[in-house]
């Protein structure tokens, strides 16, 4: 029963995640505004700064540059290319998603799925492993007898010397 519920739950959630996608794209559609594409440009005159948080007389003309084109139905990878060809890729705010520079975005994704199935792994390893209790002593690969008096005692000692085993 609560499969059911979770399922249904799931589902919900999905539908709502994809209407509001959907509605994204359909806003995005139409003409970009001038904040968006000075928001993806970085500024010429102060470093560090997108076009659309600078204050410098240099960027205000900027963006009265891409106001101008967005006027005239320039295309958002238009005016973007004119930025460019001007200033080069470093004005871009964000890496191009080609080239070397898509290890840089995909880098990211794949450190932690690789995490996360190594912390995956490692607890169902952990999990799996008996406990102390269900072990018996005698079986430890110990060949001194008070080597195996000190691993009944000392349930850690044997944890350490299952584990080295196991390697």
């Amino acid at each position: 029963m609560r499969y059911l519920a979770r399922l249904r739950s799931f589902a919900c959630f999905t539908t709502v995640v994809v209407a509001l996608a959907a509605l994204h794209t359909s806003v995005s559609a139409e003409e970009p505004a001038w904040q968006d594409i000075a928001g993806e440009l970085m500024s010429p005159a102060c470093p560090g700064r997108t076009l659309l948080n600078c204050t410098s007389e240099h960027a205000g003309q900027w963006q009265e540059l891409i106001r101008q084109k967005v006027a005239e139905g320039v295309s958002k990878d238009d005016i973007m290319q004119y930025f460019i060809n001007i200033g080069g890729e470093e004005v871009l705010a964000s890496p191009p998603k080609r080239g070397f520079t898509l290890v840089v975005w995909l880098l990211p994704a794949f450190a932690l799925l690789n995490g996360a199935g190594l912390i995956i792994m490692f607890t169902a390893r952990w999990v799996r492993r008996p406990h102390s209790s269900e072990q018996n002593p005698s079986s430890a690969s110990c060949t001194d007898p008070s080597q195996v008096a000190t691993a009944a005692a000392d349930p850690y000692l044997s944890r350490v010397r299952r584990e080295l085993q196991d390697i």
